[in-house]
């Protein structure tokens, strides 16, 4: 009875809310911004959820026109209150046969400018990097795939600077030729296991001699399919630890010179199996192999200014341990742990050696070294960001819905990766945000 009691005075004197009052819930601009963003909701999913929350107004047409609203008071290129040099990494996505021109930062993944482009021409990207600059972002250098409009507009602007071809789309044919590899040598397992069942199941011995026969062949196709896929494998695994900044086990940074002699060889190595389509591969990587080579500059140049407070040996030690560190990032499960743990053993090497100053020295470095782009995979992972919004408008995006959507990804926080907790305009700017994406957004349109 006391139970009871307290219960149904609980229910009769508390203060009671209903859940489907706007009053006592977000603005209704707040929840159609939140569900397409935060949700990445469609236009016909935000409707049904406002309208199942009493809001009185809930047509497509509305939010759809609202959202434009939002995007038309936010710029489409970022900037600063002062001048900052920064790399570039740029991209092209495609939405209804429109392209969408994306820089940015790879340090702080910021996007610097988002763009619906009517193509994708040399003059439309050098209008684009004109706007970037104009808005305070001084280019220290561009990484990007070969497209033509991309390299071309970047030439016209920055004829003197640095341009790195893109090292994931540079070996992406080897590692998808080597795939391929890897399925025709199971098939031939496979052919093999066959062959020899039907060669056990044969009884006369015409049958059994015309099947020893096919069996030995296929056993031979098998063998050869098997090493190439090996062979082409164990130069990979070569290969790829070659393209780091550093060497993960002596510590010695790379040069171009030394990339590039390393690379050569182990192109030779692989048209000895003289497979054609490994021949056009290794031809077109040598074909760029100066293109591929040149963003090595950077790591020599750091080295080359750390020299001045640190010797090489130490810088070698450190290098070691951001090494393991960077790929730790990319990593899962064991081997993440393992470089985890080898980054800081490395670092508790180097630290005594450093003396009082030990950890000021390596968070330079550690930055310094952060700075450095070989590749525009992460363009790619902010790409794949991007893509579910516009998969949500059925291709219909307006620079409008890019704007909201850019000014989403700077100021949102990290969930996890090596940025966790952190936006990308923090990172950008080291200035902590004090409040939310959604508040910021609120004010920054409520601006006049």
């Amino acid at each position: 009875m006391i139970f009871s009691a307290n219960f149904y005075l609980y229910e009769l004197f508390s203060q009671s809310t209903k859940l489907g009052d706007p009053l006592t819930q977000m603005s209704l601009d707040e929840m159609i911004v939140l569900l397409r963003l935060e949700a990445k909701a469609s236009l016909s999913s935000i409707s049904e959820i406002v309208k199942l929350h009493n809001y009185s107004k809930s047509s497509v047409g509305l939010i759809s026109e609202r959202l434009k609203k939002f995007g038309g008071k936010l710029p489409s290129t970022l900037k600063l209150n002062k001048p900052r040099e920064v790399f570039y990494l740029s991209d092209e996505i495609y939405a209804s046969g429109k392209p969408i021109l994306v820089t940015i930062d790879p340090v702080s993944t910021a996007i610097l400018k988002i763009e619906l482009g009517q193509n994708c021409t040399a003059s439309t990207w050098k209008n684009h990097f004109q706007d970037i600059e104009y808005n305070g972002f001084i280019t220290k250098g561009l990484a990007s795939d070969r497209g033509i409009g991309i390299v071309k507009g970047y030439e016209a602007m920055h004829s003197a600077e640095v341009w790195c071809s893109d090292h994931f789309h540079e070996f992406r044919g080897l590692t998808r030729l080597l795939k391929t590899m890897e399925t025709r040598a199971y098939q031939s397992i496979e052919n093999e296991e066959e062959r020899l069942q039907v060669f056990n199941n044969a009884r006369s011995e015409s049958n059994m001699k015309n099947r020893l026969a096919q069996y030995e062949s296929e056993k031979l196709i098998c063998e050869q399919r098997i090493n190439e896929y090996q062979h082409v494998q164990s130069v990979l695994n070569m290969l790829f630890p070659e393209l780091y900044f550093f060497n993960i086990k002596t510590g010695s940074y790379h040069t171009s010179a030394s990339v590039k002699e390393d690379i050569l060889i182990l192109m030779d190595l692989l048209d000895e199996l003289k497979f054609d389509k490994l021949q056009d591969e290794t031809k077109s990587i040598r074909d760029h192999i100066d293109d591929i080579c040149v963003c090595y500059q950077q790591v020599d140049d750091i080295c080359q200014t750390l020299s001045k407070t640190m010797t090489f040996e130490e810088i070698e030690l450190i290098g070691i341990a951001w090494q393991h560190k960077h790929q730790s990032y990319q990593r899962k499960g064991k081997l993440k742990k393992y470089h985890e743990n080898e980054s800081d053993v490395w670092l508790e090497i180097i630290s005594p050696l450093l003396g009082n100053d030990a950890e000021e020295l390596i968070a330079k470095a550690f930055d310094e070294f952060n700075s450095m782009v070989r590749t525009s995979s992460l363009i790619e992972m902010v790409n794949s960001q991007i893509r579910p919004f516009i998969n949500e408008c059925k291709g219909q995006i307006t620079q409008e819905h890019l704007n909201l959507i850019m000014f989403y990804h700077n100021h949102r926080l990290y969930k996890s990766g090596k940025r966790k907790g952190k936006a990308p305009i923090e990172i950008l700017t080291k200035v902590k945000l004090q409040k939310n994406w959604l508040d910021l957004l609120s004010e920054t349109i409520a601006q006049p």
